[in-house]
């Protein structure tokens, strides 16, 4: 079936949904006779002010122009997640096999041939329109292409949300962490230093002189994708997860007997297992998608070849000593800037073996009352622990093509699967946009990690990835570009006004770059050098999860900030999460007062909250007894709470936090203060409080409640809690503009927010 054909099919289907009577306001009719005639016509009543056509490009003048998805107001309109159809229900959108059609007839009559290329390769991108703000250059609605795309785990198939033009991160029951896949496509492209015509998102010192590739023209199968060529596609892949190999290998422990650490599950890649992703072709593109699992992490087992048995693949446990251990977790120390194995591996469920060659999995959290006999046990080690498995991974995506009048080289692209974003729609650019304009510095707010996005980083992909069913490696050395982001730069030079946006990314910007280890990938190290690599990551991936959220968000954009839940006071509370966010343990006041109901929550804990136990404490979690593995494998590790939190939000939270700290005595910064955020709550309005402080606190604001401690940690009735004592509580009531606050049971006193 010709392209046309196609267009028109889709075309068709969306007509009935609200889009001709929609881009009838700009003059183009879908319903057309002779669509391909008015698909190509100039219009001259194109309406950038109605909702979502603001940010088209000012230079677009046809429904499709020819070579330009970003200059085709067809595209625009259905590929933008901030154009919506009068009909809001998931038939009204197209589909992305229906954008996939519209892609392919944009560079179909651009009407090229290979000779137009006399210097291209074959290359993998993914690839995302997105809205002018998100865009590389910030000028209009684009395009945005990287050589690595980031899809992620979860415990339910793939939620494909036709309104956001994206996956969505929730089941849809909401219960439950749905995969997310990335696209990809191949594009003829081309290999350069960055000209005028080049955009970088973010463009990092050194880009100048630097080589990236750039796509020229898209490849799909047929005789219309360039003159005189008729061309098949096949898209390949290869992924490896050998973290469990290196804990053995990289990390220094002995291989316990009869257990092949050359074999699944220590190491699973693309030759020898099936169950980390899959390939589904959407038209000419393709998605790379996670294949679920019942729960984020799992045992294994594995033949032994000395008792003849299936087994638990474990591991002995080392005794502990001065560098192997980071609270109650195992610790595999880095041996110079990058890592060669996971730097942290979960030690607290132990394998028991009876005579008659039974296995059971001990939590030894549950199991060891005893706070004192619990530490002592983990720090004598010779026990052994369950290895755990995940499905995170890196690899690559290849293509074959043939029917080109030429053979071309082909460059893949880097693929990472990697752990949940829990801010899906949260910006990480965005963040980092406002520390550089709002804080004087990072570390103002944030005492450790930082809202750094991967498509920043410059460092080349895991060497040691093959070519698919290959031997060949898949990557140089000298690909230190391969996360950038980059597409063509706009002539107009005058940026439009920003939009709410839905659409969640699967591109680098969306994920974290690498520092200790890493929230979606880390720094690898050999003797050659640096570069990313998914097996530094912990094992599994939540060990570090929850050391990186506990210590005042490493990555804020991705990794819930749960400092306050662990009460942890070197690393105080950077992006404040709300009481609701964190949980309600069954003994909260808030709870005891029928006010709200308990609940566990995003990481399966309960968040702190203030205790009357002679004398008024701070009752927060226990960070040596809490266990994100068994909450995985409990189903207790949810996404739900926070999916909707967005960067503006975000952002919001942050300021209020900064400005309590910088008025509460001692008037410190947010990443050396004392203080212990206890309690926050969002206030729709605070003139609807009858406890709020004054008259002129009006309009949105938060309830933040902090407070001083002193002594030591006390232990609970519950091992999994601790409790400090309270020295004084400040209670502040926030909105932008003002802040009032009292220290105990004093006055309250406001103040007006000043610029920093």
């Amino acid at each position: 079936m010709a392209l046309i054909d196609q267009v028109q099919q889709v075309c068709d289907r969306l007509a009935l949904q609200g889009w001709r009577d929609l881009l009838l306001h700009h003059g183009l009719d879908i319903t057309a006779t002779d669509l391909q005639r008015e698909l190509t016509k100039e219009l001259s009543t194109i309406d950038r002010n109605l909702p979502g056509f603001t940010d088209f490009a000012a230079d677009g003048i046809r429904g499709i122009e020819p070579g330009s998805p970003a200059r085709s107001l067809l595209y625009h309109a259905l590929a933008s997640s901030a154009v919506h159809s009068v009909n809001n229900n998931s038939e009204a959108y197209p589909t992305l096999a229906e954008l996939d059609v519209i892609e392919n007839y944009i560079y179909s009559l651009a009407n090229r041939s290979l000779a137009d290329f006399p210097n291209a390769v074959i290359a993998v991108f993914a690839y995302q329109y997105r809205i002018a703000a998100r865009s590389p250059h910030g000028i209009h609605a684009d395009m945005a292409f990287s050589r690595t795309g980031v899809a992620r785990v979860g415990t339910e198939v793939a939620n494909y949300s036709a309104a956001r033009r994206s996956f969505w991160v929730e089941s849809d029951d909401g219960d439950r962490l749905a995969v997310m896949p990335a696209r990809y496509a191949a594009f003829l492209a081309v290999e350069r230093r960055p000209s005028i015509d080049d955009a970088i998102l973010e463009e990092q010192s050194g880009d100048r002189t630097r080589q990236f590739l750039f796509p020229v023209h898209k490849l799909f199968p047929g005789d219309e994708c360039l003159r005189d060529a008729n061309i098949t596609l096949e898209f390949l892949e290869y992924h490896r997860n050998e973290k469990l190999q290196r804990v053995h290998t990289r990390g220094g422990i002995p291989v316990l007997s009869g257990f092949d650490i050359n074999k699944p599950p220590f190491v699973r890649d693309s030759h020898n297992s099936r169950d980390l992703v899959q390939l589904q072709s959407v038209n000419a593109s393709v998605l790379l998608v996670p294949q679920p699992t019942p729960q984020l992490v799992y045992t294994s087992t594995q033949r032994n070849s000395v008792t003849g048995r299936d087994e638990i693949v474990r591991f002995q446990v080392p005794p502990e000593n001065f560098n192997n251990r980071f609270w109650t977790s195992y610790q595999i120390a880095a041996n110079g800037r990058g890592r060669e194995a996971p730097e942290y591996v979960n030690m607290r469920h132990l394998v028991a073996t009876s005579a008659t060659g039974e296995q059971r999995l001990v939590d030894l959290n549950q199991e060891i009352a005893s706070e004192d006999e619990f530490l002592r046990f983990l720090a004598d080690g010779n026990y052994e622990a369950a290895h755990f498995s995940d499905n995170s991974c890196d690899g690559c995506i290849s293509v074959k093509v043939n029917g080109l009048a030429r053979n071309l080289a082909v460059r893949p692209a880097y693929s990472l699967v990697t752990a949940p974003d829990f801010f899906p729609l949260a910006d990480q650019i965005a963040i980092e946009r406002w520390v550089d304009n709002f804080l004087p510095t990072l570390r103002d707010q944030f005492s450790q990690g930082g809202p750094s996005p991967l498509s920043e980083g410059r460092q080349p992909p895991n060497p040691e990835l093959l070519l698919p069913n290959s031997n060949a490696k898949a990557f140089q050395r000298n690909e230190t570009a391969i996360a950038a982001i980059v597409s063509t730069a706009p002539r107009n030079t005058n940026p439009v006004a920003s939009q709410l946006d839905s659409l969640v990314s699967f591109l680098p910007d969306a994920a974290s770059n690498v520092f200790a280890p890493g929230w979606d990938v880390s720094l690898g190290q050999d003797n050659q050098g640096n570069f990313y690599a998914a097996y530094g990551l912990g094992s599994p991936f939540p060990e570090d999860a929850k050391l990186c959220a506990a210590l005042n968000s490493f990555w804020p954009a991705v990794a819930p900030d749960a400092a306050r839940t662990f009460g942890i006071l070197s690393a105080p509370t950077a992006l404040p999460l709300l009481d609701s966010e964190l949980g309600y343990y069954p003994q909260h006041p808030r709870v005891k007062a029928a006010e709200v109901t308990s609940q566990k929550g995003w990481d399966g804990e309960y968040g702190p909250f203030f205790e009357d136990f002679d004398g008024l404490f701070v009752n927060f979690a226990n960070k040596d007894r809490s266990d994100y593995i068994s909450n995985a494998l409990a189903g207790q590790i949810r996404v739900s709470g926070l999916a909707q939190v967005d960067s503006r939000e975000l952002i919001q939270r942050m300021e209020a936090l900064h400005f309590c700290i910088r008025v509460l005595p001692p008037n410190d910064t947010v990443s050396t203060t004392q203080l212990i955020l206890v309690c926050a709550e969002k206030i729709a309005d605070w003139s609807s409080r009858s406890d709020r402080a004054q008259s002129t606190l009006q309009g949105s604001g938060y309830l933040y409640v902090f407070a001083t401690v002193q002594g030591s940690e006390q232990l609970t009735r519950d091992v999994r809690r601790k409790r400090l004592r309270v020295r004084n509580r400040f209670t502040c009531q926030i909105t932008q503009d003002t802040l009032c606050w009292q220290q105990d049971d004093s006055e309250f006193r406001c103040v007006v927010n000043e610029p920093i």
